[in-house]
């Protein structure tokens, strides 16, 4: 079924029609989760709590296509304010060298992205991975489109640094 079908049914609580949409999404929004906290407990909470504010607010959906955009800021929404609330900043400075001549230069490329600190990963990953906007960020996040622009420049500086001796 496609989204013009399924949300209506949504909207009176059909549990088949909230099942399929759930299928259809879970995976690409547990993927944006995971990238952003680095803990698969944590992305998997964050990704229930997702569709269930998705939900409850679906009637709030102003037009149907873009049920997936809407659907991804909610979850970076919540993710980020989870990972505030259990502070989970990480510090520059305790970053111990994870190289592994045995890994693969993706995952190489997800350790130093997980080593950000969480407000310049989540803009990091918005913008880069997942292509919002610095506007869309600013909104998601409730930043300033300049911080949106100085967290993702951070990010760069930082990974750059990070990754300079593997990429030597």
């Amino acid at each position: 079924m496609d989204l013009d079908t399924l949300i209506p049914l949504c909207l009176i609580r059909d549990r088949n029609a909230q099942k399929q949409l759930y299928e259809s999404y879970k995976d690409n929004l547990y993927t944006i989760a995971y990238r952003l906290t680095d803990d698969t407990a944590l992305a998997s909470d964050v990704l229930q709590e997702t569709f269930i504010e998705a939900f409850k607010s679906l009637a709030n959906l102003r037009e149907h296509k873009y049920f997936h955009s809407w659907v991804k800021q909610i979850l970076v929404r919540k993710t980020y304010r989870l990972m505030n609330r259990e502070k989970k900043n990480e510090s520059i400075d305790n970053i111990s060298d994870v190289r592994h001549r045995d890994t693969s230069d993706i995952e190489y490329i997800e350790q130093a992205i997980q080593k950000l600190p969480a407000k310049s990963r989540t803009v990091f990953v918005m913008m880069e991975i997942e292509g919002f906007s610095h506007k869309e960020i600013s909104e998601t996040m409730d930043i300033s489109v300049g911080t949106s622009k100085s967290q993702l420049n951070y990010a760069k500086t930082k990974l750059k640094q990070l990754l300079k001796n593997y990429l030597v």
